[in-house]
């Protein structure tokens, strides 16, 4: 009986553990937080599953300038097995022998089957025009595959980001609120004591059991927040949606920034919205140089190889060289129809550059005076965290003196770390702010 009794309570002991070690919560850094989803996240690897699609096809345009090996084979089969008759004597008399043939006689012509193959080597050489424009254009749909695999990129970046932000800032939220109980509670049993010893009246004791319910309620609105942005950052970072997670805060930085020269400079050459759309104008480009190269002749060499099996009269293989061609006479406007089709898809893409253009600016624009607030805010809650820290040294001494009740420092205590909370969302706000400047800029992902 001891003997099964131990035996249950050492199971339950490593069910205990196992359990333990399968809810302990994975403590990642931003940097890590970022790394993870740049590798695994599922939306950025279906992008870069359509930016290797883009890179394929370009070289299967690519091998279109190379000549192209083929064959090809047929077999006939046929009940015509009589061949040439030849009557008897048909080829004369001779002395001593007689008449040839002596009787009719029936020569085959090859056999009741016959198997033909055609190896032909073909080059391409008027085509190079129109294939230099196919792979002009296949070029230019992976450089727009690439630019949204970048904006993919600073997206997901961004995204995580403001996820483990939201996470950082959701467990101070909790601690704050937690310390908001704390003191809530301590305020409830001083004032209760208070009004039975008829200092104090009944109004206030309510008023401080209404206070210590809206520091719950808070706090549970804290815990509901930080396992929403938990399964969100979790998600972002290509883990299952209920791994626990414990973040850790990133060091202080609110260095200064470029100018804002820099940053516009920067988006007009490497922001993903304009690579895209420089890449749909050459690729219009090539589309209206492809147009044009249709009205040249389709001229190629080629040389091939026939070989045959029961054809009489023709020699087993036979050899041919030469030159092949055509060339559409009248197409009743099609070829004109297209080429002013992609004159004015060219128009449409060089215009709309310039709209991107203007909104990129626009947007760097107001990125660079989102980022100058942020770093102002991030200044003045320093300076009150200061403050706060200040206060609590004070209310602690008061405390200690006799002179202030345990409540009141320990709301001095809530208000420093409510004080710390309001530092980390404006740290954090201008760490946002500075990621979307730099992607706005189009230096987040390089």
């Amino acid at each position: 009986m001891r003997i099964a009794r131990s035996a249950l309570i050492a199971c339950a002991l490593v069910t205990s553990v196992v359990r333990a070690q399968e809810i302990a919560p994975r403590t990642v850094t931003l940097e890590q937080a970022l790394a993870a989803a740049q590798t695994s996240n599922p939306g950025l690897l279906a992008v870069r599953q359509r930016v290797e699609e883009a890179a394929r096809r370009n070289r299967v345009a690519s091998s279109n300038y190379l000549p192209r090996l083929g064959s090809q084979v047929a077999y006939v089969g046929s009940d015509n097995t009589r061949g040439i008759l030849v009557p008897a004597g048909a080829l004369g008399e001779l002395p001593g022998v007689g008449s040839l043939p002596k009787t009719a006689t029936n020569i085959p012509q090859g056999g009741p089957d016959i198997f033909l193959a055609m190896t032909t080597l073909q080059q391409p050489l008027t085509q190079y025009f129109k294939i230099k424009e196919g792979v002009g254009v296949a070029l230019a749909d992976e450089d727009i595959s690439r630019a949204d695999l970048r904006r993919t990129e600073e997206a997901v970046s961004i995204g995580v980001l403001k996820a483990y932000a939201g996470v950082l800032i959701a467990s101070k939220r909790r601690e704050v609120a937690r310390a908001r109980v704390s003191t809530a509670a301590l305020r409830t049993a001083t004032q209760s004591t208070a009004a039975q010893t008829g200092l104090s009246t009944d109004v206030a004791t309510l008023e401080s059991r209404f206070r210590a319910l809206q520091a719950r309620q808070e706090l549970l609105e804290a815990e509901t927040e930080y396992a929403d942005l938990s399964y969100a950052l979790a998600d972002a970072m290509g883990l299952p949606g209920n791994t626990p997670l414990t973040v850790e805060a990133p060091p202080s930085s609110t260095a200064r920034f470029d100018s804002l020269d820099v940053y516009v400079s920067s988006a007009l050459r490497f922001n993903p919205d304009v690579l895209e759309a420089d890449a749909m104008v050459a690729k219009t480009t090539h589309g209206v140089a492809a147009a044009k190269a249709s009205y040249i002749p389709d001229i190629g060499l080629f040389g091939s190889d026939v070989y045959q099996s029961s054809l009489p009269f023709f020699p087993r293989n036979t050899l041919f060289f030469g030159a092949i061609g055509s060339i559409t006479l009248w197409d009743f406007g099609e070829r004109r129809n297209t080429l002013a089709e992609r004159n004015a898809q060219l128009n449409a893409a060089s215009r709309n550059l310039e709209r991107v253009r203007g909104k990129v600016r626009g947007d760097v624009e107001a990125a660079y005076r989102k980022l100058a607030r942020a770093h102002d805010m991030a200044d003045v809650a320093r300076e009150a965290l200061a403050l706060r820290v200040e206060a609590q040294r004070l209310r602690t001494a008061q405390t200690a003196a006799g002179l202030a009740v345990p409540g009141d420092a320990s709301e001095a205590t809530a208000d420093r770390l409510e004080a710390e909370l309001n530092m980390l969302r404006a740290e954090m706000g201008y760490r946002i702010a500075s990621a979307e400047l730099e992607q706005a800029a189009g230096r987040l992902a390089r």
